[in-house]
């Protein structure tokens, strides 16, 4: 296993006080599982994904399509996304925004330009053509109801 070694000083002066130490820290392997999940039907996943939406005003509940996301959401995911203010954004966000075509995409915040921001789908071995933009941003995935077994 691989370690790094994670070192404090202290010093202070006139004082007298001297600390010093190191100990090792293991190396975390990221995870690219999902969240957990429940075995429910497509049915039941989206009227849990309705029962989310409803607490707070301006949720929106959409199911998505394709894999571009995966391995984080399927095809025939229900998401669950929340409204959020274009300022608040942040590399790494996964948000929903309509394209140029009026369709909804949920894809993963790169890195903020002038013209709005790139986006990108984990899958995806490019980035999208169009920015996201105030105007074109529905919100933040808030929350995702999987009834793909492969994601189980």
């Amino acid at each position: 296993m691989n370690r790094d070694k994670l070192c404090i000083h202290w010093w202070v002066m006139g004082g007298g006080l001297w600390l010093t130490g190191c100990v090792s820290v293991p190396e975390v392997e990221p995870s690219l599982r999902p969240v957990p999940s429940s075995d429910v039907g497509r049915m039941q996943a989206w009227q849990d994904a309705e029962q989310v939406s409803a607490r707070q005003s301006g949720r929106e509940t959409v199911i998505g399509s394709g894999d571009s996301m995966r391995p984080i959401y399927g095809d025939r995911t229900v998401l669950v996304l929340a409204p959020i203010d274009y300022a608040n954004l942040k590399v790494g966000m996964q948000i929903g925004y309509v394209n140029r075509h009026g369709r909804r995409v949920v894809h993963v915040l790169l890195a903020p330009e002038n013209d709005g921001w790139r986006v990108q789908g984990l899958n995806n071995e490019s980035e999208d053509r169009e920015r996201v933009t105030r105007y074109n941003l529905i919100g933040v995935v808030y929350a995702s109801f999987a009834t793909d077994s492969a994601l189980k």
